[in-house]
């Protein structure tokens, strides 16, 4: 598992604890229960746990584009991310 982008409602905000963390895993059901035709930007989560976000909330494939460039990503890797909605934490190679 890695980091894998998703559909989420441009005012969407993952739910945190009264301590003002992250609830992980707790964008689940808001999300499956969100109407799909508003689910119109996007959110890079880390799913190693059951999910927590790592980047805001992009209302465009070039704004998450133009984030993963100041995250390091190259420019091959931000298109191969975005083009597979998905990528691992790490590869081993035996």
């Amino acid at each position: 598992m890695g980091r894998e982008i998703l559909r989420v409602p441009i005012d969407f905000r993952h739910p945190k604890d009264e301590m003002g963390d992250y609830i992980v895993g707790a964008h689940h059901e808001p999300l499956y229960f969100a109407d799909p035709a508003l689910k119109t930007a996007y959110q890079v989560y880390e799913n190693v746990s059951e999910g927590t976000p790592v980047s805001p909330v992009f209302a465009s494939l070039e704004e998450l584009m133009d984030w993963l460039f100041k995250q390091g990503f190259s420019l091959e890797q931000a298109q191969t991310f975005i083009a597979d909605g998905h990528c691992p934490s790490f590869v081993v190679r035996i």
